[in-house]
């Protein structure tokens, strides 16, 4: 069998993020199994699996043709992309297959370690406000208690100036 290695761009060609979930498309698994888009669109429309697995994993489409026509296409995920490719033989064949599913399984990992990242995030934020409603908190409770203090250690001052002051006899 034919290994491929593939790198993070041609995953990220091979498949793409809708909805928070990674899809892959027809016009795609035509041109990496090189088959006529026409052919691949007639597959998905003949494969026997069930209305509730067709309408959760294959999804209608369009692009822009080259000449600026709309034409039809078909979004897949993972699953109904395995369904789909299940009938496509050959050691080429084969070989992409492996291939998009690594895409996948990448695009997975992809979608898993964003959301960690925004978890983490939410996390960190709500870490630094409760810090700093406690040091508010903190803060206001000393004001109120310099508030009460500072009458006191003024009359203090007044009083340890004036004692300071020395009268000067003037004869």
């Amino acid at each position: 069998m034919t290994d491929l290695v593939l790198s993070d761009a041609d995953f990220r060609a091979m498949v793409m993020c809708e909805d928070g979930h990674a899809v892959t498309t027809s016009l795609r698994v035509a041109e990496y199994f090189g088959k006529q888009h026409a052919k691949v669109l007639r597959a998905v429309r003949q494969l026997t699996c069930s209305a509730k697995f067709r309408q959760a994993n294959f999804g209608e489409s369009s692009y822009m043709n080259d000449q600026g026509k709309k034409q039809p296409m078909v979004t897949m995920t993972k699953d109904g992309f395995t369904f789909l490719v299940m009938g496509f033989t050959g050691e080429k064949a084969s070989a992409w297959k492996e291939g998009f599913i690594e895409a996948f399984n990448w695009m997975a990992d992809e979608l898993k370690t964003r959301d960690m990242s925004f978890q983490q995030r939410c996390n960190y934020l709500m870490l630094e406000y409760k810090q700093k409603k406690g040091l508010a908190s903190f803060a206001g409770k000393t004001l109120r208690s310099w508030q009460i203090e500072k009458p006191g250690l003024e009359g203090k001052i007044i009083a340890l100036q004036h004692d300071g002051q020395h009268t000067l006899q003037l004869n």
